[in-house]
């Protein structure tokens, strides 16, 4: 076993179109008490090294670690490399997409062109169901602390995390990195507060955070946003052109701030002022 690869265990839980594969890494102390517990909602990428590692990292705080294969049901993706979705992702909204892609080996091109195809046409329906399958399996464990269950995720992730609290899903907290917003309209039904983590230059989706804002403030609901300066979609994960170092582990240390305010583990949160419905926060990157 490799020292990547050491404590994750591959498992599955099912869901309503069927099994969904997963990964999951208990904490430290496991097997001693209930643990609180992280589900880890993958972005666009798919459930990937990057994903894995992240686990192991909530499960180093005092989590039981928990990401489900959102793809479990995707019979197109399971024909890419982990590179090859990576790659075609990167360069789908690119401007000089063609131009690279045309410079590249006729057998390369095809691949690409495959991806972003699959990426284009992918079938999400079966996305928030198996989100809420398993928020639903961590629920119903014996080995996780009742009531001591968060979310986060990541663009498609963080949109699923989203959409499972203006479903009413009974989580005690959730952090939501450079996702959708859920429908507006919908926020009188959330149930557990939200950290919304916002890149700067991220076209699709920051301009809506006032309109995020103001819509929880309206509603009395718990929101608290960042903002991080010079950062672009994707600045969180280490694999991706995006990354941005600074304001990964300033939202990672939020993030489990946050989560050990709400839930435990192993840090200690450092005291701060209790948050407002709709606080916003521009954060220094």
């Amino acid at each position: 076993m490799t020292a990547a690869s050491a404590g994750v265990e591959r498992t599955s839980f099912r869901g309503p179109h069927g099994p969904v594969e997963a990964v999951q890494v208990r904490p430290p102390s496991a097997g001693r008490s209930p643990a609180p517990a992280v589900l880890i909602l993958h972005e666009g990428l798919g459930l990937t090294a990057h994903t894995v590692e992240l686990a192991r990292r909530f499960a180093q705080e005092g989590y039981l670690a928990f990401a489900p294969n959102l793809y479990s049901h995707d019979a197109v993706h399971r024909t890419f490399t982990e590179a090859e979705v990576a790659r075609g992702v990167g360069l789908l909204r690119a401007p000089d997409r063609d131009e690279v892609v045309a410079r590249l080996p006729a057998d390369e091109q095809e691949r690409l062109k495959a991806v972003f195809a699959w990426f284009s046409d992918r079938d999400t329906s079966t996305y928030l169901p198996d989100a809420r399958a398993a928020a639903a399996h961590l629920a119903g464990r014996f080995d996780v602390r009742p009531g001591g269950i968060a979310a986060v995720g990541f663009s498609l992730g963080g949109g699923l995390v989203g959409q499972l609290a203006v479903a009413g899903v009974e989580l005690a907290a959730g952090a939501v990195f450079y996702g959708q917003a859920p429908p507006l309209d919908q926020v009188t039904s959330v149930r557990f507060p939200l950290q919304v983590h916002y890149a700067e230059e991220d076209p699709a989706i920051t301009p809506k955070a006032r309109a995020v804002q103001e819509a929880f403030r309206a509603a009395g609901r718990e929101l608290i946003s960042f903002v991080y300066p010079g950062t672009r979609h994707g600045f969180f994960n280490e694999t991706r052109p995006a990354y941005h170092a600074d304001a990964a582990q300033l939202s990672w240390r939020r993030t489990r701030e946050f989560f050990a305010e709400r839930i435990g583990g192993g840090v200690v949160a450092q005291p701060r002022p209790l948050a407002l419905a709709g606080e916003s926060v521009r954060a220094a990157g």
